[in-house]
């Protein structure tokens, strides 16, 4: 079996992308070969040389390819709202070209912790993309004129679907969605994925995009927390908790692992791979969350969730 994967970076998450892919190679060696694609945008000489050297001691093979070269052809119609690098997602079928017909795209923020075997042979040739269904209300749908019921997906992991791309003209379809929001559609890239592609991604198990709130919350706290109707069942949610295959180090209200402080209850996991790439021993980040985000944290880490979630409603009306 050949994998494809892709990451999207610039230097300040050069680390993070090293980690994920140390883990990724890690736990994967049953396939024959591997191809990450890493799309950068000024990734430093000696970062870039730290991701080559995690990729030769697995005999894997890594590409470099410069956002700079589409960026400046695209002209997206963006401002300033968002780092150009999290809209690379949409234009993989120009940036990877034609011979790939299928791709996993990983947020760097993540680590892999077992086989991505069964997820690669999954059968997506009547859908465009494949991925988790994320935390998110009706009024996020609605922003992007989504039906209620339709499944909305988070873009940290996914599974694309390149050939059926190519031959529907996806690209063009992304910039349309987006100038017709005159550029500001509601969480960006993301939301353009689903807008764009709405009831035509298959919904996959939630173990291979276990978000934070995945540990955090139960499923009832999740629905009352984001005024959701539908998620996945109690016992998904465990099986992705106990069981993750791509655990996504989302915010929510613990932090990320590289941030002092931090309450996530996999960061050792992700400092167990820190260890092992020429990253190691790298003093960790300040917090530099808002302060009603600390608030937030503190009362959901401290509190019953649901006296956390009255107070927090009374502070933030």
């Amino acid at each position: 079996m050949n994998l494809h994967v892709v990451y999207s970076s610039d230097d300040n998450y050069a680390q993070h992308v090293g980690v994920s892919m140390l883990s990724l190679l890690e736990n994967n060696k049953e396939f024959s070969t591997i191809d990450v694609y890493i799309i950068e945008n000024n990734i430093s000489k000696k970062s870039k040389n730290h991701l080559i050297s995690i990729s030769n001691n697995y005999d894997r093979n890594l590409h470099f390819i410069s956002l700079k070269d589409y960026s400046n052809r695209l002209k997206l119609n963006i401002g300033n709202s968002i780092s150009i690098n999290s809209y690379a997602r949409l234009f993989l079928t120009s940036i990877l070209g034609e011979e790939i017909d299928k791709v996993l795209y990983m947020d760097c923020d993540s680590i892999i912790t077992s086989s991505l075997a069964e997820l690669w042979q999954k059968d997506i040739s009547e859908y465009y993309v494949a991925g988790v269904s994320d935390t998110v209300g009706n009024s996020t749908k609605e922003k992007i004129n989504m039906d209620s019921k339709s499944p909305y997906i988070n873009a940290g992991m996914l599974l694309v679907n390149l050939k059926k791309w190519r031959e529907n003209h996806i690209e063009r379809a992304f910039i349309d969605f987006i100038d017709s929001y005159n550029g500001k559609v509601y969480h960006h890239d993301q939301g353009t994925i689903n807008g764009v592609l709405e009831g035509k991604m298959l919904l996959i198990h939630p173990k291979y995009n276990a978000m934070t709130t995945f540990f955090t919350m139960k499923k009832e706290e999740i629905f009352k927390y984001y005024g959701m109707q539908e998620y996945y069942s109690s016992k998904e949610l465990i099986e992705a908790k106990n069981k993750p295959v791509f655990v996504h180090f989302t915010p929510a209200f613990v932090n990320r692992p590289w941030i002092k402080g931090n309450k996530h209850p996999l960061a050792y996991q992700y400092q167990h791979y820190l260890e092992k790439t020429p990253w190691k021993g790298t003093k960790m980040d300040e917090d530099k969350r808002s302060i009603g985000e600390k608030i937030v944290a503190t009362l959901f880490n401290n509190l019953p969730f649901t006296m956390a979630f009255s107070i927090r409603r009374l502070i933030f009306k």
